[in-house]
């Protein structure tokens, strides 16, 4: 099961507790939920069902340990630029 499947369980069942809930009638849960099972589904056809893994555990590493001799900004003699604020 992938990323967006989890996404879109958790999603209906957040809809349907809500209804439970709430007491509401006159309400077309099942419609609601058709609704976004379909956005989810073109989502998914539009952009591929891509399992997307972490650096850590890319065959190719992570890019960011390419170049090597990278160091933290902390240890940058310049400073981090994200401490220097705004000008």
């Amino acid at each position: 099961m992938s990323a967006l499947d989890n996404l879109l369980d958790s999603v209906k069942q957040s809809i349907v507790d809500h209804v439970q809930q709430g007491g509401h009638q006159n309400f077309d849960t099942g419609g609601l939920l058709g609704k976004i099972t379909d956005i989810f589904s073109k989502h998914q056809q539009q952009n591929g069902d891509r399992n997307v893994i972490p650096a850590s555990r890319d065959p190719y590493g992570d890019p960011a340990n390419q170049r090597g001799n990278v160091r933290p900004a902390s240890q940058d003699p310049y400073g981090d630029p994200a401490d220097q604020g705004r000008h």
